[in-house]
């Protein structure tokens, strides 16, 4: 059965339509502004026009003429100006509602019928070889998960793909490092840190003996020949870094369906940048190189440099067309930092200049603002510009600035271990001893996702303890309480209780807080139309919200009768559902107890 706001709608429309007053086609409902005591809206200035008369006539006539049968969902149709305003019943509406969320359960939110029958590949987290994740690879990873958590509740087909960094210079740069100093990095006891210094010390090196980045590319050309001693050093790095990377992985239950290195498609360069060619869409430049030129419309690129190594333009024009190829998706999206922008712009249209017009039409980019670092002195205190403001600096594996994402993590569950025993020793929380571990991974971990997620992409995040940690205000600590809260009530139940009758749910905190919980399938098609885990948050922090203002209004476990006290409880379990649904699909778990 559809959910409680598509029955609405569908109501709605057919309750117009029937009058013979407006077309079916003519029927576009909206959500009355905030201030309106109404649950759905018809705008009749159009029609008002086609009929000759005043909205505000047209309006009235039109609320006269609609008829509600005894089983409507509608309690009234009244004008308003020039809009007919439709408000629920609540007894039918709140019986509806706590029905749907028992009969999906887990599945509540989901909408399968969006996508099906197509397919979406959503590219995330895609870090590079010999390097340990960083603050910097948490965006990418958060918000690619939770869009392809997203888009496969809403039926698509989902190919999630980690585009590894594992080709092109910097492996020369290793290569080269690694063949001046004979080490064997792999036989240390931490094999990966070893690769990022090793990989600093050379770019340090550099700076003052430019003549050692000409051996780095001449390695990577090598690497790319083949050479038996480059493609073994190589696989090697590759090995003992997925290794690393899969405990990270774990760690926010973050996975993937293929993880694809860009060496992946280097079978593939040649084909690509012969067709670009052959087709007039790149160009052979004197000395062998091969360039891309968009006229005004773009910056030129190149696919192939003189010395014959790939871009990463020509890998990804080649990923493209392998998509296109073996999955013809629906969307192909990247989410990658905005820094890529332009790239991405120069991939596309050469891809498009190739004839490949719908897989470039299909193409996304989901781009996102910069991980800052705020610098503090040795007291903790932040260093400030002239102006006042804290200053920033991006982080960069090769200046050696930069805060690994397991050392996030482990401080973030840090500090959660030790609010979780606060709560405890004030008497504020029924955890036990054995369950702290267990809820403070949950908290910690959940909280480094939605101090990202909650804000929306496009913004720039200062990488800071204090702020990143905080509990206060919209945080995930704040939902997860709630949904704590919710469950202490459920277990705190007395036994012997009636069958919970929702249709007694008609005070006005139920039914704002129910209203939120029918909305959570319209919030969830909007994220997945937008790409934007943020829809997802925003819905997840209202209910959060209500439900706190329910609480405080409403007595549950001392409510005047036994009924009462059922279907409040059915209630709060429904609100549970809705909470640990909003914050699984940003990829975040919840404790039973805080």
């Amino acid at each position: 059965m559809p959910y409680v706001f598509d029955r609405l709608r569908t109501e709605a429309t057919d309750l117009i339509a029937v009058t013979g007053l407006v077309a079916p086609e003519s029927v576009l409902l909206t959500e009355p502004k905030a201030n309106v005591p109404a649950d759905l809206a018809f705008p009749v200035f159009a029609s008002a026009k086609v009929a000759g008369v005043s909205p505000n006539d047209f309006a009235k006539r039109l609320a006269e003429a609609v008829a509600l049968s005894p089983e409507s969902l509608f309690s009234r149709v009244e004008p308003a100006g020039g809009f007919v305003n439709f408000s629920v019943r609540p007894d039918i509406f709140a019986s509806a509602v706590l029905a749907d969320v028992a009969a999906r359960g887990d599945a509540y939110g989901e909408d399968k019928s969006v996508g099906k029958g197509e397919t979406t590949i959503v590219e995330y987290s895609s870090p590079n070889i010999a390097r340990k994740m960083h603050v910097g690879h948490l965006r990418s990873t958060v918000i690619g998960h939770s869009i392809y958590k997203i888009l496969k509740a809403l039926g698509y087909n989902v190919v999630g793909d980690n585009h590894l960094g594992d080709w092109g210079t910097q492996f020369g740069t290793l290569l080269a490092a690694l063949d001046a100093d004979k080490r064997e990095p792999w036989n240390e006891p931490d094999p990966v840190q070893s690769l990022v210094e090793i990989y600093g010390e050379f770019n340090k090196a550099a700076k003052t003996d430019p003549a050692l980045m000409d051996t780095a590319r001449a390695w990577f050309n090598k690497l790319e020949r083949g050479d038996p001693w480059a493609r073994q050093t190589w696989q090697r790095l590759i090995d003992i870094t997925m290794a690393e990377f899969e405990r990270t992985y774990k760690r926010f239950d973050v996975v993937f369906d293929t993880q694809h290195g860009e060496s992946f498609y280097e079978p593939m360069l040649d084909a690509v940048v012969d067709e670009a060619v052959a087709k007039g869409v790149a160009k052979v430049e004197e000395g062998g190189a091969v360039a891309v030129y968009f006229d005004d419309a773009l910056p030129s690129c190149l696919l192939r440099k003189t010395d014959g190594a790939t871009l990463y333009q020509t890998r990804d024009a080649a990923t493209c067309l392998y998509r296109w190829q073996n999955y013809a998706p629906a969307r192909n999206i990247y989410v990658v930092g905005a820094e890529q922008k332009l790239h991405f712009q120069q991939v596309f249209e050469t891809v498009r200049r190739m004839g490949y017009t719908e897989i470039a039409d299909r193409s996304v980019h989901i781009s996102f603002g910069t991980v800052w670092a705020l610098k503090r002195n040795e007291n903790g205190n932040l260093h400030l510009d002239e102006n006042g403001k804290p200053k920033r600096v991006k982080f960069s594996m090769r200046e050696g600035n930069v805060v690994f994402l397991n050392q996030v993590l482990d401080e973030a569950i840090e500090r959660s271990t030790v609010k979780v025993r606060e709560q405890i020793a004030s008497g504020n929380s029924e955890a036990t001893e054995e369950e702290i571990q267990g809820i403070a991974e949950i908290v910690g971990i959940g909280t480094v996702i939605y101090a990202d997620l909650y804000q929306g992409p496009e913004r720039d995040i200062d990488f800071d303890w204090a702020k990143l940690l905080s509990n206060e205000g919209n945080t995930c600590v704040y939902l997860q309480y709630m949904y704590a809260r919710c469950r202490s009530i459920q277990r705190k139940a007395p036994a012997g209780l009636p069958t919970a009758d929702p249709s007694i749910l008609t005070a006005p905190e139920e039914q704002t807080l129910l209203k939120q919980l029918a909305r959570m399938p319209n919030a969830v098609r909007d994220a997945g139309e937008k790409f934007l885990p943020a829809t997802v948050a925003e819905w997840t922090y209202t209910l959060a919200k209500e439900f706190s203002r329910f609480y405080d209004k409403c007595p549950v476990l001392t409510a005047e009768t036994d009924e009462l006290k059922a279907a409040r409880l059915a209630l709060v379990a429904a609100t549970a559902q809705g909470l640990k649904n909003g914050l699984a699909l940003l990829g975040i778990g919840v404790p039973e107890r805080m």
